[in-house]
């Protein structure tokens, strides 16, 4: 089975493991009870699909994904899954500032600005991370194979 960035892979999984882990913990902080639970549950079928992967992969000792191509390139290395937690957490934090600015009574260009090219190195970062995690995974697998 050939994986697709952004779609079915490895890193898309825990990419997404992250924001809804980050979503339950807004809504566990405003005591939002359903969304609680409703969130819960899009957390569980995620490791659910994350264990389907390993499994599959593992018992098959293939990871074939094609990798995600960006049109900015941006200079460093990002290899951790903490990596790809930060920059989740840096892109929600600078669309909610986009927000609070965009709402306020006198928005500024500037912060808009400068919260855009946060935006914008964060989910490069993202991007890359999530390569590099599919890419360590697969060369693991590899090696499986080989030993």
């Amino acid at each position: 089975m050939k994986y697709i960035t952004n779609i079915n892979t490895l890193s898309v999984l825990f990419d997404r493991l992250i924001v809804e882990n980050i979503k339950l913990y807004f809504f566990t902080k405003d005591n939002l009870i359903e969304n609680i639970l409703h969130q819960n549950q899009i957390i569980k079928e995620i490791k659910n699909k994350i264990n389907e992967l390993l499994i599959n992969t593992y018992e098959s000792k293939d990871y074939d994904f094609i990798e995600e191509k960006r049109t900015y390139k941006y200079n460093a290395i990002v290899e951790t899954v903490e990596q790809l937690i930060k920059s989740n957490i840096i892109t929600g934090q600078a669309d909610k500032q986009n927000l609070t600015e965009a709402l306020s009574d006198n928005p500024s260009i500037d912060n808009f600005k400068l919260n855009h090219k946060i935006l914008r190195k964060s989910n490069e970062t993202r991007a890359m991370c999530k390569n590099e995690i599919d890419r360590q995974y697969k060369e693991l697998l590899e090696n499986e194979k080989n030993d």
